[in-house]
């Protein structure tokens, strides 16, 4: 069975410390596992281009999720 995957992109130049791009990556990782099995077998690939605080964060994730997982709804 396959199933989706994800790649993150979150570069210094767009959130400068560390500790920040690793907090964005974290947050992405784990709605992404607790979501995988909505979502079709494809390859998401994620780019960060501002900081975000985790509710902004989520609040996009579930917008971007859903629509995947409404896509893997429709035949």
């Amino acid at each position: 069975m396959q199933r989706a995957r994800l790649g993150l992109i979150v570069g210094k130049r767009e959130v400068a410390k560390a500790h920040e791009r690793n907090r964005i990556k974290r947050v992405i990782r784990d709605y992404f596992r607790q979501r995988q099995q909505e979502l079709a077998a494809l390859d998401i690939v994620i780019q960060v281009m501002v900081e975000l605080d985790n509710s902004e964060l989520r609040t996009l994730l579930a917008r971007l999720f859903g629509a995947l997982a409404d896509a893997k709804a429709r035949p």
